[in-house]
């Protein structure tokens, strides 16, 4: 049985998201556009947020 708690799959997926955008690759090795940059980097900061309120109620 897995480990894996929601603080820790947000927490791997904010990863995912700012190693894509500051390589401006995606994992496949994809290349990504400036805004698609910019996505995966409000993306994270959201997730991150919502990380933070998680961590509040647990």
């Amino acid at each position: 049985m897995s480990n894996l708690t929601p603080a820790l799959a947000l927490r791997a997926a904010i990863n995912v998201l700012r190693d894509s955008a500051e390589s401006r690759k995606m994992p496949n090795g994809e290349p990504l556009t400036d805004a698609s940059v910019q996505l995966h980097f409000d993306a994270a900061d959201l997730l991150d947020e919502s990380l933070s309120d998680l961590r509040d109620h647990e």
